[in-house]
């Protein structure tokens, strides 16, 4: 009983600490600046697979972006992959916007998208790439002030928070509050701690050159987390890496609790891949379920019940300051952020026994450090 109050006290402890940072972090925050003025053609690389919900509307958000010069090439890996019409018609629909699709099935390596965008790359212009996943809405400015940090002297790469769009279910909703609610003061809180050396795979843009130094998309063939690693690589290379100002929406379709498992458990498993130590820190993001164990087998009800009851205040609070932030987020529900805690308390421990994880149909084994193998 002893030891169960002492590690439910150090992650209560840990946890409020963390949030402090987090407070603090919020407070940093700027809003947005005037419309930027410098504007390089840009190529922007989406690669797809399948027909989730919203893909066409996903697709004509890039499309409709307030910006010139722009190019826009698609990616698939197969010529009947459901994707392909929609694709088209988005296409046709622009047809004033200089559009590439590119359907080749050669695969680099194991990462599916890494392989994607290696595919596509030969069809891009400019020597301004962005790679933007398929299921993100964009706002009309978005390229426009997602690139900006580029024109700065040794800026090689920039990525961008990503929030959580959901579907109308239950179950999406509470997948979007990960990335509203625990995402994005994770990011804000290890910007704190030292310099930009990774990438959020949502959005992330880079020069040609900086791409051609760090072994193009060779470097990342078989990356367990390909946005992890295309940081790493740059930041490893000398080029600093920048965190952009606008944010996207991710857009989260999960309809069974399972899926969603699945989905986020292939996230922390690559994160435990790449940074285990960090990965292991994650539980002080969220320790309401060490808290509770420790209610149940060590702490009395007058040190459980107020222990608890800041976690869960304090985790409210923090809700509502995000969205004064960043109004878009949409709002939970009280009951959701803590379901939502105590799901991600789950995930971390799934994560902790077992490397396998599932990316679409495949089956693939996370190894020590930054690369994966399929095996089924």
């Amino acid at each position: 009983m002893f030891l169960a109050s002492l590690v439910g006290g150090a992650f209560a402890v840990g946890g409020y600490a963390y949030l402090a940072l987090a407070f603090r972090q919020l407070r940093s925050v700027q809003p947005p600046g005037p419309p930027p003025s410098w504007r390089p053609p840009v190529s922007v690389l989406v690669p797809a697979h399948g027909t989730p919900p919203r893909l066409e509307e996903c697709l004509r958000s890039i499309c409709a972006q307030d910006y010139p010069g722009l190019q826009v090439v698609f990616g698939l890996h197969s010529a009947d992959d459901p994707a392909r019409p929609v694709i088209e018609r988005v296409r046709a629909d622009f047809p004033a916007l200089d559009t590439a699709l590119v359907i080749d099935e050669r695969r680099l390596g194991s990462n599916p998208k890494n392989a994607n965008l290696a595919n596509m790359l030969p069809a891009a212009k400019h020597d301004i790439l962005a790679m933007i996943d398929s299921d993100v809405l964009l706002e009309p400015d978005f390229i426009a002030r997602f690139i900006q940090p580029l024109s700065e002297p040794g800026v090689g790469g920039v990525t961008s928070l990503y929030s959580g769009a959901p579907e109308p279910n239950a179950v999406a909703e509470i997948g979007a509050l990960y990335h509203n609610d625990w995402f994005i003061p994770s990011v804000l809180v290890d910007l704190s701690r030292h310099d930009m050396d990774i990438c959020y795979g949502a959005a992330i843009a880079v020069t040609r050159q900086s791409l051609a130094a760090i072994g193009g998309f060779e470097a990342m063939a078989d990356a367990v987390a390909q946005d992890y690693v295309f940081g790493h690589q740059l930041y490893r290379h000398g080029f600093k890496v920048r965190l952009a100002q606008p944010v996207v929406a991710t857009v989260v379709t999960e309809t069974r609790l399972r899926d969603l498992i699945q989905h986020e458990l292939r996230w922390s498993r690559a994160v435990r891949a790449i940074r285990p130590l960090e990965h292991f820190g994650c539980i002080f993001m969220s320790p309401l379920g060490p808290m509770l164990l420790a209610t149940l087998f060590g702490w009395t009800l007058w040190v459980a019940l107020p222990a608890l009851a800041v976690q869960i205040g304090l985790r409210q609070h923090l809700h509502r300051r995000l969205r004064r932030l960043y109004p878009s987020l949409p709002p939970a529900k009280p009951w959701q952020i803590v379901a939502r805690e105590l799901l991600n308390g789950l995930v971390i421990g799934l994560a902790m026994f077992g490397r396998r994880v599932r990316w679409n149909n495949q089956v693939m084994v996370t190894n020590h450090g930054l690369s994966m193998k399929r095996v089924g």
